[in-house]
């Protein structure tokens, strides 16, 4: 990766290890002095729980987090509004992860076109047992919530993630998604009614 400048350095070490900040926490200029990329670590482990939630993968999360904070490094500039950071930088979040979603589609759907026309590609049939005990979730419980969750339209699935997992308040989710208190509380009454029903529909089939 190439370096912009010794600023993207430095936040480059101190998300690898955020103690180096009590160390470098000296603003490049003034632009940035109300708000630095040190003072934004405070909220770390929110932004890895952001990214959990819609990645469902600790390792992808742990770069997704890595990705928002050298995004709002970037940015810091722009900020217009220091007192607003906390919901600037969990806007950054949310908008990594639906990128990061995108392009995982995208990937996934390419794999696809490409195995259905590699036939060759695909797992022998008579692996038996052995093979699907392997790809079966060890959590059935949880891969069917992550299933219900990931079926809720774009809209409700980022409120309920951004309660359920980051355990944002409804003021900081109405900040993030720029709604007002009563838009993110019916989004969070639906979403969580839909994850309900899908669950009793996931669970009346297993039986």
């Amino acid at each position: 990766m190439l370096l912009e400048d010794a600023g993207t350095e430095r936040a480059i070490a101190m998300i690898a290890d955020p103690s180096n900040s009590r160390n470098a926490a000296r603003p490049a200029d003034k632009s940035r002095a109300a708000v630095s990329i040190e003072s934004l670590f405070v909220h770390r482990e929110t932004v890895f729980r952001i990214c959990l939630g819609f990645s469902r993968n600790y390792a992808e999360a742990e770069d997704l987090a890595q990705d928002v904070y050298l995004k709002a490094h970037r940015n810091l500039p722009r900020l217009k509004n220091p007192d607003m950071a906390q919901e600037w930088l969990f806007r950054i979040a949310k908008n990594a992860c639906l990128d990061h979603q995108k392009t995982s589609r995208l990937r996934r759907l390419l794999l696809f076109q490409w195995t259905v026309r590699r036939p060759e590609t695909r797992p022998a049939a008579g692996n038996g047992a052995a093979g699907d005990s392997a790809s079966r979730p060890p959590h059935p419980g949880l891969s069917d919530l992550k299933a219900a969750v990931r079926s809720l339209p774009p809209k409700l699935r980022e409120a309920f993630v951004l309660r359920e997992y980051a355990h944002l308040s409804y003021e900081e989710i109405g900040a993030a998604l720029d709604l007002k208190t009563g838009t993110v509380m019916s989004r969070l009454h639906r979403a969580r009614a839909a994850v309900a029903r899908k669950l009793q529909e996931i669970r009346h089939e297993q039986q």
